[in-house]
């Protein structure tokens, strides 16, 4: 099936119909809530999409929808002595490839890519159980040498000026952007939710065009962010993930109005910062890696 100019594979049950592009680095291009009739992800604001080349810039191309940033986020070079040196593309290797995409059962849908540089091979299996999207993940290193890399989840969410964000039990976070306004130079400490004035866990209206990403330094098992007028909770369930980074785009980037919940097995952002603070993922020789998170779609228990 079409899903705008781009071939796409669905699968549904009586809450969700999720497309996956196949051609676009396997993005989830959309989840649709069937009993509000709701979009839950950000879409193009071009209306079509462009096909990226390897190693392209990602902010260059359509940013919408839930792309898989592996072995890295932020564009580098590779600071670990088995690949010293390569160059690690911007948003990862993974969102501007094409992937294997099929239907392999009952509402599951198998992508399976492997590296053009580094020799590893990265599966997703994507399975609808009601209201509940399961995302399983493993990293398998087909070569001789270790390998080292992290993975984040980029599903960008459509938010609106009520929406609020749910993190309970958390107090401090750390601010990652350069400069900030609010929340001042990268890697500053600040409180939760309220800091220098500024709300975190809400969202400025976007003709303020301000921009925001910070890291909990707390280790929490789930978050969410209240969608569709407050009718609607996203909740992303990551027990099994260390990390977590909230993206948060009040129209300072590309004029959008999104937010993105991103579990991660890696702190933060670039492998040569995950260096610094020794918390990246390794794979020896033949190892294969695996996690899982899934995200939750509830009308009722907002959890806060």
């Amino acid at each position: 099936m079409k899903y705008l100019n781009m071939e796409g594979i669905t699968i549904e049950n009586d809450y969700i119909k999720l497309v996956v592009l196949p051609n676009l680095g396997a993005k989830i291009a959309s989840i649709y809530y069937k009993p509000q009739n709701f979009e839950v992800l950000f879409q193009p604001t071009l209306k079509k999409y462009n096909l990226p080349k390897y190693g392209d810039s990602f902010a260059q191309y359509d940013t919408s929808g839930s792309d898989e940033m592996f072995p890295n986020i932020d564009k580098g070079i590779y600071p670990f002595e088995e690949y010293y040196g390569e160059i690690l593309p911007d948003h990862g290797e993974l969102w501007s490839i094409p992937w294997n995409c099929k239907i392999i059962g009952n509402n599951i849908i198998e992508s399976i890519v492997d590296s053009p540089k580094f020799n590893y091979t990265f599966k997703r299996i994507i399975e609808l159980k009601n209201n509940k999207i399961i995302l399983t993940y493993s990293v398998k290193n087909n070569g001789i040498k270790k390998f080292k890399g992290f993975w984040t989840f980029h599903g960008l969410v459509a938010i609106d000026k009520n929406s609020k964000i749910i993190l309970n039990g958390i107090n401090r976070v750390l601010n990652v952007k350069k400069n900030s306004h609010y929340l001042g130079n990268s890697e500053n400490e600040c409180s939760y939710p309220v800091y220098n004035n500024y709300q975190l866990n809400k969202f400025l209206p976007p003709e303020v065009k301000n921009t925001e990403k910070f890291y909990l330094l707390d280790k929490i098992d789930y978050a969410g962010i209240t969608l569709n007028n407050n009718n609607l909770l996203y909740l992303v369930n990551f027990k099994e993930l260390p990390y977590l980074g909230i993206w948060k785009n009040e129209g300072g980037f590309k004029n959008e109005y999104n937010a993105a919940i991103e579990p991660t097995n890696g702190f933060y952002d670039s492998l040569e910062i995950t260096k610094k603070h020794n918390k990246y993922l390794t794979f020896e020789s033949g190892e294969e890696k695996s996690w899982l998170i899934s995200i939750e779609l509830n009308e009722e228990n907002f959890l806060a």
